[in-house]
């Protein structure tokens, strides 16, 4: 019969202890924090509060998170008290004050009150850069400002 040497023992057991020593180190930590309490950040247990009863719910931006219910959107301030009424197809979040919206097939522009600045007929509408976004209304495309005027492009 073959003798083990001492330094294939050596190569064998030196991974098996330094397993054991891991996966012991790791029981204990586990069981001493077992009895630890976990501290929820509190103003993410807030927005948790404030969207729980939402399907989804975005981050706030300008003062306004956008949520989901029965598949329509809208948006909440930080109170939880609905600014915008949950209507729409689809939002995006607030920006500069202004938030892009669709009503079917149809885009349009919102400010943070809920007041339309350009109600949804237009088939696309870009992000704004430098105050103007390419839209495309009946196959025309252009850019526009803020205020819906057409203006020069980039």
């Amino acid at each position: 019969m073959k003798k083990i040497s001492s330094l294939t023992l050596r190569i064998f057991l030196n991974p098996l202890i330094i397993f054991f020593i891991f996966f012991i180190c790791c029981t204990l930590q586990g069981n001493a924090q077992k009895g630890k309490v976990k501290q929820k950040d509190p103003a993410l247990a807030k927005y948790e509060k404030l969207t729980s009863k939402y399907e989804f719910s975005g981050p706030f931006c300008d003062g306004l998170a956008r949520v989901r219910l029965n598949k329509k959107w809208g948006f909440i301030d930080t109170t939880g008290a609905v600014i915008i009424p949950i209507r729409y197809n689809e939002v995006e979040n607030f920006s500069e004050g202004i938030a892009r919206v669709r009503i079917g097939q149809r885009w349009g522009l919102l400010e943070k009150t809920g007041k339309e600045i350009i109600k949804p007929t237009f088939q696309e509408i870009g992000p704004f850069i430098n105050g103007k976004a390419k839209v495309l209304i009946d196959g025309t495309e252009y850019y526009m400002n803020e205020s819906g005027v057409r203006v020069d492009g980039p």
